[in-house]
Order: structure tokens, then C-alpha cells, then sequence
């Protein structure tokens, strides 16, 4: 394997969450808006099944202060507020590596966010910051000349997404074809992860392809979240 560039340990952790947190944001957010209408119209319970299957807290009295607290409220660490806060944090420490440009996506996604506080409806505004976050990982392509910082942000995204998957009990074959996706982004980066968890995740993803094979999501769920 050829010489890893010079990451530090602090560097590749802020690289791994900076992936976590804004693949959080994006994924959460389109399930959310899904969701949406639902928990208003139709059945304003749905969102403590929403806060069952993603393991969080739901101290909420009622839809409507689901969707502004969990939209809006920076103080709530389960908020979208906080983790496109914290993806700031470390896009603001990492921004000489991202470039100032893909960090701009981040800060233009923040005021997004912000401005939805205040409209009369969030939806076109939760839409901007999708596609902010979007533009986001098309200048960390473009623009982070560094692979091994490019696997470190996208083992990040790509865990983020199947951790997400596993809870909200997704398909077979999508948690296979994702965990074969993220595992592709650890190969520069082997020793810079755990790699006792990225060889049992391999294992695990191998044994998709046996017949009658069925996955452990709970197992996988664990080895995604022991990979950094």
C-alpha cells in the first residue's frame, strides 16, 4: 500500500466527522421531509417513531415542536441545528485541507437553516440546504486534491448513510451495495481506522453473497460505529 499522506489523528477524526455530520444533515433531512406532511396531517404521533428508529431522545410536546426543535434548536444535540453546527466546526479547523470553497457550501447551508427559522414554512428552505450539502461533496471531488482525505470525508458519509439505513430497516440489497461503497473508500485509509472493525465489516459484507443470506443489521450497526 503506498505511504499515506500526513494526517495527524486529530486531522483524521475531524476528517471522519466532518463526513458523519453533513451526510447526517442530508440523509435526516430527506427522510424528515418525507415524513413531514404525515406527522402534521395525518398522524401527529409518527414522530416518535421517527425518534424510536434513530435512537434519540424525543422529549417533544407534540408535532409542531418536533419540527421546530429538532429543525431548528442548536441547543438540542439531536437537532439538525447541532450537527450541521458541529460539520461547521470542522469544516471551519479543516478548511486549509477542504479548501475555503467547499467549506463556503457548509456556511451557505447554516444561514439556509437559519432563514428557515424565520419563514412561515421550513420545506423550501430544508430543499437549499440539501442541495447546498450536495454542492458540498461535489467541491470536496473537485477540489481536495488529497485520496486519503477524500476516503477519510466519504468513510464518514458513507457510515453516516448506512447507520441511518440499518435503523430505518432498509431493503437488503441497499445495505449491501453500501456497505460494499464504504468499504471501497477504506482502503487508503486503513491504519488511520480501526481496523479490527473494517475487517469484521468486510467479512460481514462478504457474506451478502451466500444464498439465503441475510445480514445482521445490529452487528453491522455496531462495526459502523467502531470504524473511527
Amino acid at each position: 500500500m503506498p505511504a499515506i499522506t500526513a494526517i495527524s489523528a486529530d486531522q483524521a477524526d475531524r476528517l471522519f466527522w466532518l463526513g458523519r455530520y453533513v451526510e447526517r444533515v442530508y440523509s435526516t433531512l430527506r427522510v424528515f421531509n418525507r415524513a413531514l406532511d404525515r406527522m402534521l396531517d395525518q398522524n401527529g404521533s409518527d414522530y416518535v417513531e421517527f425518534c424510536r428508529r434513530l435512537s434519540i431522545s424525543c422529549p417533544y410536546d407534540g408535532p409542531e415542536d418536533f419540527v421546530r426543535r429538532y429543525l431548528f434548536d442548536a441547543s438540542n444535540p439531536d437537532s439538525i441545528a447541532s450537527s450541521l453546527s458541529h460539520a461547521y466546526d470542522n469544516a471551519i479547523v479543516m478548511r486549509n485541507f477542504i479548501t475555503t470553497e467547499t467549506m463556503a457550501y457548509i456556511q451557505l447551508a447554516l444561514d439556509s437553516l437559519e432563514a428557515g427559522g424565520a419563514a412561515e414554512s421550513a420545506f423550501l428552505e430544508t430543499q437549499r440546504i440539501s442541495d447546498f450539502l450536495l454542492a458540498f461533496w461535489g467541491s470536496v471531488d473537485d477540489r481536495v486534491a488529497s485520496l486519503e482525505r477524500r476516503d477519510l470525508l466519504k468513510t464518514g458519509k458513507y457510515a453516516e448513510r448506512l447507520d441511518l439505513m440499518l435503523r430505518l430497516e432498509m431493503p437488503e440489497y441497499r445495505i449491501d451495495a453500501l456497505a460494499h461503497r464504504l468499504l471501497s473508500h477504506t482502503r487508503s485509509i486503513r491504519p488511520l481506522l480501526n481496523e479490527s472493525a473494517v475487517d469484521a465489516l468486510e467479512a460481514e459484507a462478504a457474506a451478502f453473497n451466500r444464498p439465503g443470506a441475510q445480514p445482521d443489521r445490529q452487528k453491522l450497526l455496531a462495526l459502523v460505529n467502531k470504524l473511527h
